[in-house]
């Protein structure tokens, strides 16, 4: 649901997943809105109006986080894996596995948008190079 700050009233709810939402995030410009799911979906949204743009369906399990890059040109959502699309087109860029040793709760980029964090529910975090998923830390 998308609620008016100011006025506090519903503006709209969107619907398409289904099963629980796990994370949103706004892009950096607040016209698009990105949600995370147990149905093992990522979508984005038109936050001004409510409509579907982007079903990213590649996902192996429950989709835990997402966010967008600073740029709003890219999506990094986790499950297993850390993937990463194009925010316009849906086109996967990267993959990033292979350091946690169970699945992934939350991601981010920095506000510079090179690097993506990691967090894991194996209680580690991982720093990543954003443009090639090369392991930072």
């Amino acid at each position: 649901k998308l609620w008016d700050s100011m006025t506090g009233s519903l503006l709209f709810t969107w619907r398409g997943h289904t099963d629980d939402i796990n994370a949103r995030d706004f892009s950096p410009d607040g016209t698009g809105v990105v949600t995370a799911s147990d149905d093992e979906t990522a979508r984005v949204w038109n936050a001004e109006n409510g409509t579907l743009l982007l079903v990213l369906e590649v996902h192996n399990s429950a989709v835990l986080g997402c966010a967008f890059s600073p740029d709003g040109k890219r999506i990094v959502t986790a499950d297993g894996k850390a993937r990463v699309f194009n925010a316009e087109t849906g086109e996967r860029q990267l993959i990033i596995e292979g350091e946690h040793t169970d699945e992934l709760s939350c991601c981010c980029f920095s506000h510079d948008g090179k690097y993506i964090l990691t967090s894991s529910k194996d209680k580690t975090t991982r720093l990543w190079n954003a443009t090639d998923g090369t392991l930072i830390k």
